[in-house]
């Protein structure tokens, strides 16, 4: 595909390819000729979903449409033969939203970022059978992404997605759940950390330019500003570096610190690859099974994926909130499995916790219904004047074999 066929399609479609999506499509000569991907596999999710026979042929009649635009079509084959490599390099795949291509009206543009994903699927299968990966691997990966969807569309009659770009990464077979955990490719931006080469311990230092508040959080979060901030500062000359280091229970520190780097090597940085960590719910959720999810995990992409430099682990969550130690019992499971991580604030505030605990993240603390001691003990707190945290935490390769130990806390 050339610069000026590209150019053409997307007049013809809208701008619906990811930012950085559309340079790896010029290397690509997709096909323009139907079908988008076997119609089986249509038809055996809705034959397997039970839906109903006049939504059935609401969405045959899409693919139908789809499949007539020779120009459409071209531009999805194309985006669905990236998506999957677009997820693992972790670059190309950042869509903001559900496309919908301008070229498409009523129903059929509703449904097309659907059965773009069924696209994905059958690309990214057709992928990972090249790679060697056993067909048990992404076995269900996909088909819970349908199952979801297609029941949302026999319930309510829309097939909108509720969170594509979250969903996509399933459709495009690009994430894998590995013993516990879901885990798919993350490129890292910051906090970098730098390792002792003689003691081992590591230390997270914060880029320059950003205003701590005196609690060691960003300046601004949850909507409250400190007057008294500190702007960090990141200095590197050839033997030091200066700046201000981040504690591993997830807070910034207001005073800098030098590092000679004849003694401290950056072990974590900008652009470096990790593993993106994803906590679904239910039981397992200890250091234990951290540890024997991450070993896993790396042992598959090391085997599978062996151009991913892959230096360890990354997550953000409410979990990692270094406030839950006060409305938790020290021996919870939440801050058992959060002391083995490297923590760090992030520029979120207190709405996932919300959501996750509640449901919503439109509560009122005083009159929302409490049945478990986590909400009470929230709700006690926020009335008292307290807030949470979305929190980020890395975890490293090397020191994966020391989860249950808590290897940054030392």
């Amino acid at each position: 595909m050339t610069q000026q066929r590209f150019a053409e399609l997307i007049r013809h479609c809208g701008p619906i390819v990811p930012e950085g999506m559309g340079r790896t499509l010029l290397g690509l000569s997709p096909s323009a000729q139907p079908p988008l991907f076997d119609h089986a596999l249509l038809d055996t999710a809705l034959s397997a979903c039970h839906v109903p026979q006049d939504k059935t042929e609401l969405l045959r009649g899409a693919l139908h449409t789809i499949e007539q635009d020779p120009l459409l079509l071209e531009l999805t084959h194309a985006m669905a033969t990236d998506c999957h490599r677009a997820h693992n390099r972790a670059v190309g795949c950042e869509f903001s939203s559900a496309p919908a291509p301008a070229c498409l009206k009523g129903f059929a543009q509703e449904a097309y970022a659907f059965l773009f994903g069924l696209a994905c699927m059958e690309e990214g299968r057709r992928q990972l059978r090249e790679r060697g990966v056993p067909e048990q691997c992404d076995a269900d990966i996909p088909e819970r992404m349908i199952r979801k969807q297609l029941r949302k569309f026999t319930e309510t009659g829309s097939i909108a997605f509720d969170d594509f770009p979250w969903d996509i990464g399933f459709y495009a077979c690009s994430i894998f759940f590995i013993d516990r955990f879901y885990f798919i490719p993350y490129l890292h931006s910051q906090p970098e950390a730098w390792r002792n080469a003689e003691t081992g311990e590591v230390i997270a230092l914060w880029p320059a330019g950003e205003r701590i508040r005196l609690d060691g959080q960003l300046d601004g979060v949850n909507g409250i500003a400190d007057p008294a901030a500190i702007t960090t500062i990141y200095e590197e000359t050839g033997a030091h570096v200066t700046a201000h280091p981040v504690d591993p229970q997830g807070l910034v520190r207001l005073a800098p610190i030098t590092l000679e780097k004849a003694r401290w090597q950056r072990v974590l940085g900008d652009g470096d690859y990790l593993l993106a960590l994803h906590i679904p719910g239910g039981e397992g959720y200890t250091p234990e099974r951290v540890r024997s999810s991450c070993e896993k995990a790396l042992a598959f992409y090391d085997r599978y994926f062996p151009e991913l430099p892959v230096k360890g682990f990354w997550s953000e969550s409410w979990l990692y909130d270094p406030g839950l130690a006060a409305v938790l019992k020290p021996d919870s499971r939440i801050l058992q499995v959060q002391r083995q991580f490297y923590c760090y604030p992030t520029p979120e505030g207190e709405e996932m916790v919300k959501y996750e605990v509640f449901g919503t993240d439109a509560i009122d603390p005083a009159t929302v219904p409490c049945k478990t001691s986590l909400q009470k003990n929230l709700c006690a707190a926020w009335l008292a004047g307290a807030h949470f945290h979305t929190t980020g935490m890395f975890l490293l390769r090397e020191d994966v074999p020391q989860v249950g130990s808590a290897p940054y806390r030392k």
